[in-house]
């Protein structure tokens, strides 16, 4: 398939209710947020992990997803003593037998090949896979990257919850013990990428695979089901098309809750707010190298540009900006 030729920016918006959209290891498993500003964090990686996860529930079989092109490169893969695979291990799993034997620049060459070939995540986000001593590493830049932080739209109160374990917490215990887990009452998140079309003549990053993409961010999100990601939404996803070379750049910060019926950190629902999205639309229709818009929203998220009320695309139309709908 033909790598893309246009630069495309991405602005996803997407309410977590009552879960953890992103758990801090390093601090109990606390919500990241800006000490400074009080704002839920989102890391790069979290929103990759729920796109590849994504792709992985589209088909349970490795070879299949290896054949179509599909399979997911960064994920947990065992070796045959049954221990986790170093980096260095996935690497050989993808070196087939003709490869294999190859010294130093070609073995690093068939790696290359062999995993653009089968892996939309390293066509997507890049890959960096070590070979072994004295060998060089795989090291691709990826096409697709998210802001380090995407940031809630407002301050967010993380509320650590108490609860009955299902277990003693100890072997003579007659009661159960006690179970603790952080989650954010509400929190409307603004994630932030860019797909550069020079960067995807390395990766071969075609229109299916960015199409996929969004698919991923949109059902991917919608998909969370564990215990502490249950909860999250998609509400709006805005793909803005440029020609080669350009993006306007800032669309988080250029979008802004307006209307609150109560303060940032008493935000329940989106009857609670509007979206302000006047300057956005403004800033688009006036930067000559935008082709395009592609949308997708919930229409519970109410936006608002100035005095105009209504769905995202309806207000983008009537500034004079090209509309399409995304079909996800």
């Amino acid at each position: 398939m033909t790598a893309i030729t246009n630069r495309c920016e991405i602005l996803f918006i997407y309410e977590a209710k009552d879960c953890n959209p992103n758990g801090d290891p390093l601090d109990e498993n606390r919500p990241r947020t800006d000490p400074e500003t009080g704002e839920a964090t989102i890391s790069d990686v979290r929103i990759k992990r729920t796109v590849r996860d994504w792709f992985l529930s589209l088909e349970p079989d490795a070879e299949k997803r290896l054949a179509a092109g599909r399979e997911v490169l960064i994920r947990d893969t065992l070796k045959a003593d049954g221990y986790l695979s170093e980096g260095k291990d996935r690497a050989e799993q993808f070196l087939t037998e003709a490869a294999k034997g190859k010294k130093g620049e070609a073995k690093r060459q068939a790696l290359e090949a062999a995993v653009l070939r089968g892996c939309i995540d390293a066509r997507l986000f890049g890959a960096t896979l070590p070979l072994g001593k004295n060998e060089p590493s795989l090291q691709l830049t990826g096409p697709v990257q998210f802001s380090a932080f995407n940031r809630s739209l407002h301050r967010v109160s993380p509320t650590l919850v108490q609860q009955t374990a299902a277990y003693a917490g100890s072997d003579k215990g007659n009661q159960k013990s006690f179970a603790e887990r952080w989650l954010l009452p509400y929190a409307l998140i603004a994630a932030y990428g860019v797909a550069n079309e020079t960067a995807a003549q390395t990766t071969g990053l075609s229109e299916v695979d960015l199409d996929l993409l969004l698919q991923g961010l949109w059902r991917g999100t919608a998909a969370l089901n564990t215990h502490s990601k249950i909860g999250h939404d998609p509400l709006l996803l805005v793909a803005a098309d440029y020609r080669p070379g350009y993006r306007l750049g800032a669309l988080p910060r250029r979008v802004s809750l307006a209307g609150k019926t109560v303060e940032d950190t008493a935000l329940r629902s989106t009857r609670d707010f509007r979206l302000e999205v006047g300057e956005l639309l403004t800033a688009l229709r006036d930067y000559p190298a935008l082709t395009g818009l592609r949308v997708m929203q919930d229409p519970r998220l109410r936006c608002q540009s100035g005095a105009q009320e209504g769905l995202f695309a309806e207000l983008a139309g009537a500034a004079g900006l090209a509309v399409s709908s995304l079909d996800l």
